[in-house]
């Protein structure tokens, strides 16, 4: 027995889902916030009173067992919504798009390159679902359900490893902004500024647009709907930010993002050398943190004095007081065939034209 990949999300998802959108729009009113930090355009900071969690906890596990019980009616839910299907056409493309409507995080095929004689290259483009709030913490003054609400995620692209970290805003999020934070943290809740984008994937973009009618005309080919004004004016902004170009991860960071990573090689897996490649990154990331963190705010198991001013004034939110639970959603099991095929289910409601 199998989740079936053809059918369809929990309505409590999918309800939990437009709370997701709504919240972002009203996020944000003002898109050029977009742009307060080109090394991160789109990001916010978002000010959360937090306890770390010990990852070998009950609390821990259970949290993981639920989240890993929702993922794919989030990832079919998130592309079936009007604007999140659009959105996610702009970021991941149609064969990302295919992938989530069958509960897959997407990675598309990118940068094919065809030569004579040459066997046909192309690069993948993983996408991770990130938790905004990270699922190691205990939030003080929110539902722990919050933890695992679609209104904490955000489909963003990540490279497990290799020197290339141009395209890795998730570990360049945890590497200069989180782990800075959590690491030698009190153990009583503290405020930590977690990374908030506006958007639900990130990059929003694999690619440039110079004017609203070259969006419209590119989801027009897409065969999606155009997307409302505010997404309009977001992504827009976004792209001017990065010169029209594809988002690229600051070079300067490359290392501290592939430190990160190397923290979950098997190579490193013995807790005492772990604690230790922990230590060394957050060495290396404080002076970087305390570039974009406000006063107060904790790096390396110390606060912030009182006159510091960040290189980097990123707008601060508080995140949302008003999430309600929407159960536990259990995943769904389908009979299959001999030959795996989950019987009686339906074929991908997609035809995506290019």
């Amino acid at each position: 027995m199998r989740s079936d990949p053809y059918a369809t999300p929990n309505p409590a998802m999918v309800q939990a889902v437009n709370e997701m959108f709504q919240h972002l729009e009203n996020l944000c009113t003002d898109p050029s916030l977009i742009g307060s930090c080109p090394e991160m355009p789109g990001i916010l900071l978002e000010k959360v009173l937090l306890t770390p969690l010990d990852r070998e906890s009950a609390e821990y596990k259970a949290i993981t067992r639920e989240y890993n019980a929702l993922r794919e009616d989030y990832l079919k839910a998130l592309v079936a919504h009007p604007v999140g299907r659009s959105l996610a056409l702009l970021s991941v493309g149609p064969d990302g798009v295919q992938m989530m409507e069958q509960g897959r995080a997407p990675s598309p095929i990118t940068d094919v390159r065809a030569q004579a004689g040459k066997p046909i290259q192309g690069r993948r483009d993983a996408f991770y679902c990130h938790h905004v709030i990270p699922k190691s913490t205990r939030p003080k003054d929110l539902n722990s359900v919050a933890i695992n609400h679609p209104n904490n995620f955000v489909m963003t692209k990540t490279v497990r490893r290799g020197r290339d970290q141009s395209q890795n805003p998730h570990h360049l999020w945890h590497a200069l902004i989180l782990h800075p934070q959590l690491h030698r943290a009190p153990d009583h809740p503290i405020s930590v500024y977690v990374v908030r984008p506006l958007f639900p994937f990130y990059p929003p973009l694999s690619k440039g647009f110079r004017s609203a009618e070259q969006l419209r005309e590119t989801l027009k080919r897409y065969g999606a709907p155009e997307l409302p004004e505010i997404w309009e004016k977001r992504l827009l902004e976004f792209s001017n930010v990065t010169n029209h170009k594809p988002y690229a991860v600051p070079k300067e960071y490359h290392e501290l993002t592939q430190s990160f990573g190397d923290l979950y090689q098997k190579r490193n897996k013995d807790p005492a050398v772990n604690d230790q490649l922990r230590a060394n990154l957050c060495a290396k990331a404080a002076s970087f943190a305390a570039e974009f963190l406000p006063a107060g705010a904790y790096v390396n198991g110390k606060r912030l004095p009182p006159d510091h001013k960040p290189k980097v004034e990123l707008p601060t939110v508080e995140p949302p007081k008003d999430v309600q639970p929407f159960g536990k959603l259990p995943v769904k099991r389908s009979r299959t065939t001999k030959k795996g095929i989950p019987a009686n289910s339906p074929q991908p409601s997609t035809q995506i034209k290019i």
